[in-house]
């Protein structure tokens, strides 16, 4: 029985490590139309793999899952102290809001520039609470010559506490996952930049690297698979890129699916991802690329990927209300969209039927 290694790269969530590779599963098998897939238990299959048989053109096949988990290497900066958010947060609105680089282009993704828009005014509402957490915490006495200062400084607050503003404020905290946004915002800034996680440390991006490296290699040493596919969601595709672009052949054909990918719109930041992304679509061992975006999903932005006979971009069809799309849930509905599970499984269906007409062709009489 051949057997062929999918490895899911997830994209930042607050989950524990299987979480999405359970969801990924699912998500494949439900939404799996020309290729029935039965999930397969036995005690001989390894520690964090989902093995799942697939049925194509009367061939049998396994798929062996796995995840490679990074999200606990992420720093979360709405869990820091009031000072640090402080300091942190001003950072990030010089690195996103002031810096004009990332609002290039905005008309040929207004469906990316409205969701930028709205997760910039939720980092605005959560700054604006930092700042008045800050300043009223401040304490000094009657006789410190910064007390009629701080004072004004609290009564600027106050009007800044209006009802008015945090009417509006509190409507979007309520459409929008905040926290999750500021900590991905603040992640982006550390990864684009070699940032490290907290001081001593080596870079986020380096650590998160060296980990997803060591899964894969890990997963390879299970079997000799006959293709990898990496699928890389969300921030993900990021890692992804960034490692496949550099990472030597290892004899095995290479796949790559990003799905909601946020390369494009984060390379106007980083000029050297997009080296990486033209790196990746020349490596050798490299089958196709298939890049997976929808325009519903206001959180993506593709990841550019250029024009090459392996290389692709396909948009594909995602239903989400209003609400949904702001807060982000069309963005994490990949994994059980029928187009996008079409597009993964595509390769395996094809081997099978180039298998088919072989046989046939064997069998035909001379």
């Amino acid at each position: 029985m051949k057997r062929n290694l999918i490895m899911l790269v997830p994209g930042l969530t607050r989950v524990t490590s299987t979480a999405q590779l359970s969801e990924f599963t699912e998500g494949l098998i439900a939404a799996s139309e020309r290729i029935p897939l039965t999930p397969i238990a036995a005690p001989t299959i390894p520690p964090g793999v989902q093995r799942l048989r697939a049925t194509t053109a009367g061939q049998e096949m396994e798929l062996d899952l796995v995840e490679a988990y990074w999200n606990d290497l992420v720093p979360s900066i709405t869990q820091q102290t009031l000072k640090t958010r402080l300091a942190r947060g001003f950072s990030l609105i010089w690195f996103w809001l002031a810096n004009l680089h990332i609002w290039k282009g905005v008309l040929r993704r207004k469906y990316l520039t409205f969701g930028l828009t709205l997760s910039a005014l939720a980092f605005i509402v959560w700054y604006l609470g930092t700042i008045i957490l800050f300043v009223e915490a401040i304490e000094p006495a009657a006789d410190n010559p910064f007390f009629p200062l701080v004072e004004e400084l609290k009564r600027s607050v106050e009007y800044i506490g209006g009802w008015r503003i945090w009417a509006v404020a509190t409507a979007i905290v309520a459409l929008m996952p905040v926290s999750l946004l500021v900590d991905i915002s603040d992640f982006c800034k550390r990864y684009l930049t070699n940032e490290p996680a907290a001081r001593g440390k080596p870079a986020v991006r380096f650590e998160i690297i060296r980990r997803v490296r060591e899964q894969l290699q890990s997963s390879l040493a299970l079997e000799n698979y006959e293709s990898v596919t990496i699928v890389g969601h969300s921030f993900g595709s990021v890692v992804t890129v960034d490692l496949f672009a550099d990472l030597p052949s290892f004899g095995t054909p290479v796949r790559i699916l990003t799905m909601g990918s946020l390369i494009e719109v984060l390379g106007k930041q980083a000029p050297w991802l997009q080296n990486e992304v033209l790196e990746l679509s020349q490596r050798d061992d490299l089958i196709e690329w298939i890049d997976i975006k929808s325009h519903s999903d206001w959180f993506a932005s593709g990841s550019a990927v250029p024009e090459a006979h392996n290389c692709y971009e396909r948009v594909i069809g995602s239903y989400g209300t209003f609400p949904d799309k702001i807060a982000a849930k069309v963005h994490s509905r990949y994994f059980d969209n029928q187009e996008a599970v079409r597009f993964l499984l595509s390769y395996f269906e094809r081997q099978d039927s180039a298998k088919v007409c072989k046989n046939e062709e064997a069998l035909e009489p001379a």
